[in-house]
C-alpha cells in the first residue's frame, strides 16, 4: 500500500503589497529636461508615442533625463529599454530626481548608467575638468549638486566644480563590465526603498544596494546616445520588505518547482 501527499512551495514575500497587480505608466505626463549644453551636444529630444506606452530619445547629446510625475520611492518598477546602433554611449535611469535637479546645487539623486563600450572623450567645456575614460558596463553612482560633462562620463569627481559631484557606488554583478547590445531588448525591474535600491535586467539581480536615499521621481537618461526608447513601463506601490521576481525568489530559496508528489510505500 502506498500513500501519496501534494506538497506545494509557495514562496510569499513579507511585503503587504504582493496581491497589488502592477498598473501601465502612462509617459504622456513625464517631462523633459537637459543639463546645460557643451559645445557640439545638445538638448535631449523625447518624442512620447501617442498612447504613452514608449519614448523615443533622437540627440547624441548632453546628459539628459525624461522625468515621472510620481515619486519612485516604496514602488516596484518594471520596463523596457532598446538601443539602436550606430553608437556605444549611456542608456540608463535616474531614481529620487526631483524637477530641475539639472540646475540645482543641492540634488541628490541615483543614476544608473550603462555603457555599451570603453572610450576616452574629452569635453573640453570651461572649467569641466580633464577628459578621460568612461568604462563599459552598468553601474550606479551618487550624484550630489551639478556634476560637469567630464565628471557624468568618467564617474569621477573633479576638484575645480565646487558646484556638484558624481560618486560611483557599485557596478553591475554580472554587466558590471559588459556593455548592452543595439537593437537588443533588455528588461528592467526596479525595487526602490528609502534604503534599498535593487535592481534586476532580464530577471537577473545586477544591483543590491543599502543606503539612506531620497525620495523623487523616476527618470529615463541618455548622455550621448541616440536611438533609444524606453517602452512597456508598469509601476505598483510596494512597503516594508520588497517583493522579489520569481526567478530570484526561487534561486534564494531553493525552489525550482511550483509543487510535487511524495510517495511513500508502507512496509506489511
Amino acid at each position: 500500500m502506498k500513500y501519496a501527499f501534494r506538497v506545494a512551495l509557495i514562496c510569499i514575500p513579507l511585503s503587504a503589497s504582493v496581491a497589488r497587480a502592477q498598473v501601465p505608466v502612462n509617459l504622456n505626463t513625464w517631462s523633459t529636461q537637459s543639463y546645460p549644453a557643451v559645445p557640439g551636444f545638445g538638448a535631449g529630444v523625447w518624442t512620447v508615442a501617442p498612447d504613452g506606452s514608449s519614448v523615443h530619445q533622437t540627440v547624441n547629446g548632453q546628459p539628459t533625463m525624461f522625468a515621472s510625475d510620481f515619486n519612485a520611492q516604496g514602488t516596484e518598477v518594471k520596463g523596457r529599454i532598446r538601443s539602436g546602433g550606430g553608437d556605444d554611449d549611456f542608456i540608463g535611469f535616474a531614481l529620487g530626481y526631483h524637477t530641475n535637479d539639472i540646475t540645482n546645487a543641492n540634488a541628490n539623486y541615483l543614476l544608473l548608467d550603462w555603457k555599451a563600450g570603453t572610450q576616452n572623450f574629452d569635453f573640453g567645456a570651461p572649467n569641466d575638468g580633464p577628459g578621460g575614460n568612461a568604462l563599459r558596463g552598468l553601474a550606479v553612482s551618487r550624484v550630489n549638486g551639478i556634476p560637469t560633462a567630464n565628471e557624468f562620463w568618467q564617474h569621477n569627481n573633479f576638484a575645480g566644480n565646487t558646484n556638484g559631484s558624481l560618486t560611483e557606488l557599485q557596478r553591475g554583478l554580472t554587466l558590471g563590465s559588459t556593455g548592452w547590445v543595439a537593437n537588443t531588448t533588455y528588461d528592467f525591474t526596479f525595487i526602490f526603498l528609502p534604503n534599498l535600491l535593487q535592481v534586476f535586467v532580464n530577471d537577473v539581480l545586477q544591483i543590491n544596494l543599502a543606503g539612506n536615499f531620497n525620495d523623487g521621481s523616476m527618470a529615463f537618461y541618455n548622455f550621448s546616445q541616440a536611438d533609444v526608447t524606453y517602452s512597456a513601463f508598469t509601476k505598483r506601490e510596494i512597503t516594508t520588505t520588497a517583493p522579489e521576481p520569481a526567478s530570484f525568489a526561487m534561486m534564494a530559496f531553493g525552489l525550482f518547482a511550483v509543487g510535487y508528489t511524495v510517495t511513500r510505500r508502507k512496509r506489511v
